[in-house]
């Protein structure tokens, strides 16, 4: 019956292009639902692989429901109510209906606050409720319940596949345990890359300063050539200082070099700078891995820029005060910030009347390789728990969720929304490429409030610099908790 009703489905959807083909005025909102598979890139026909689901899977009408944190509805990011037009919007809902018709399933979505999340997943847990089949949840804060065996080894479930395109394997590697894996993300959350961190430049105030430093001028040429560093950042940007309103303090009307978020923002020298944290063993299990000298330059060096650097402003400590750098650089107070994807959706800066470039954040120095980026540790991973009945049709569901998202919805959100309807800048839009190929993540990100110990978190800049003290410290604890944690868990 659902197979018929697709068929409907799509045949209105024709007779709509042609009625509007033909110019008629005030056309009727086009509500109708694509299952179109094919694999294709919206910009450039890149061909995309396909899961490996059975084409006669059917799951005979089976309700999968999600467990969800209420504040993600607002970025669509799994499920959505209706479409609107927006592309990223109509292909999350688009693939709610494709899953469903493709394995005859019924999909649900409960969502609750941050506060709740955890008990709920507790509760269902205690009295063995199959009430919630798939949960996803912030990543640092999710993987705590690996360890009280809550969630399935998605390897050995059946038709979950990590090694395909739409899992990220930068996490997957990170994340295994001993040949496990209990939690996955990739191309199912937009959350992923919208939380990636990058450094945008204001365009006009590159020009404004071009005189005294002509590099402004080619900055997009300095990444190709890899030459990009944090002494070339810090060079071009942290003497530019205005007291634009003459009050004598550093306020967001003053113009500056540098805006950068003093804790968060600095989270992101641990994948940018590639320092290792954990690192696996030859069992699979963790051992640390801190190379100390580079960890101890690399902290000196934004000690340095936050608090002894005449161009460089903190705008606050929480996650809220990014927004405060996106206002800055729209009103043409900042050349460069750091700050995360997502501010490119951002009214204040879609509304930003001078142009801006957007570039990865910079080497530690030019003996490294590659540039890398971190994602705020808030965005979302998936998990099956035990108490999942048919773990045969949430694995299903996951898989054919995630594969859709790789093929359709994330092409979408990048290439044509972030790339297409907020970006001007050809060359931005290659440097985005860049930016979300070079995604890294450690271990101690990942399980932040278990193995890692809060380390990265632990070193977060203020007035303190007693790095050593601080390392001593956790260099004895961790690796006490690893072997705590592995003994008194199914790893050992």
């Amino acid at each position: 019956m659902k197979s018929l009703i697709s068929i409907v489905l799509v045949l209105i959807m024709l007779f709509s292009f042609a009625a509007c083909s033909g110019g008629s005025a005030d056309q009727p909102k086009d509500t109708t639902v694509s299952n179109d598979t094919t694999a294709s890139n919206p910009q450039n026909d890149t061909v995309y692989e396909e899961d490996d689901l059975p084409d006669d899977l059917r799951l005979g009408g089976e309700k999968i429901t999600f467990l969800l944190p209420g504040q993600r509805t607002l970025n669509t990011e799994i499920f959505t109510d209706e479409l609107n037009s927006d592309v990223v919007n109509d292909s999350v809902y688009n693939r709610e209906k494709y899953v469903e018709d493709r394995l005859d399933v019924e999909l649900e979505a409960e969502y609750v606050s941050e506060n709740e999340y955890e008990d709920v997943v507790e509760k269902q847990h205690a009295s063995d409720d199959d009430i919630y089949q798939v949960l996803g949840y912030i990543t640092f804060a999710f993987t705590r319940f690996v360890f009280t065996d809550y969630f399935n080894d998605l390897n050995q479930l059946n038709y979950i596949d990590l090694e395909k395109p739409w899992w990220s394997q930068t996490f997957n590697e990170e994340a295994e345990i001993m040949d496990m894996q209990f939690v996955a993300t990739g191309s199912l959350a937009l959350s992923l890359q919208r939380s990636m961190f990058a450094v945008f430049y204001n365009k006009t105030l590159a020009d404004n300063y071009s005189d005294k430093h002509p590099e402004l001028n080619e900055l997009y040429d300095i990444v190709d050539r890899g030459e990009w560093t944090y002494d070339k950042f810090y060079e071009l940007g942290s003497e530019i200082y205005v007291d634009n309103n003459g009050d004598d303090l550093k306020d967001m009307e003053d113009t500056f070099g540098i805006g950068f978020q003093g804790w968060v923002g600095a989270d992101v020298i641990w994948s940018s700078f590639d320092i290792d944290i954990l690192s696996h063993d030859e069992e699979g299990w963790f051992e640390l891995a801190v190379p100390v000298e580079k960890m101890y330059s690399s902290l000196e060096r934004i000690h340095v820029l936050l608090n002894d650097t005449p161009g460089c402003f903190d705008p606050g400590h929480g996650d809220e005060n990014l927004d405060d750098l996106s206002a800055m650089m729209a009103a043409d107070n900042l050349l460069f910030m750091s700050n995360t994807l997502d501010a490119v959706e951002s009214a204040t800066m879609r509304n930003m009347q001078s142009d801006y470039g957007i570039l990865p954040f910079p080497k530690y120095d030019d003996k490294q390789d590659n540039y890398y980026t971190y994602a705020h540790d808030s965005y979302t991973s998936f998990a099956i728990p035990k108490t999942c009945r048919n773990t045969d049709a949430a694995a299903a569901v996951l898989e054919a969720l995630a594969s859709y998202s790789y093929r359709e919805t994330n092409p979408n959100y990048f290439n044509v929304a972030l790339k297409g309807k907020y970006m001007s800048d050809p060359q931005s839009r290659m440097m985005l490429d860049t930016v979300v190929n070079g995604f890294k993540v450690d271990a101690a990100w990942i399980y932040l409030e278990t193995l890692g110990a809060k380390f990265p978190s632990s070193f977060r800049p203020s007035s303190d610099t007693s790095y050593a003290t601080d390392y001593a410290k956790l260099s004895k604890q961790i690796p006490l908790m690893l072997k705590l944690y592995k003994s008194q868990t199914s790893f050992s």
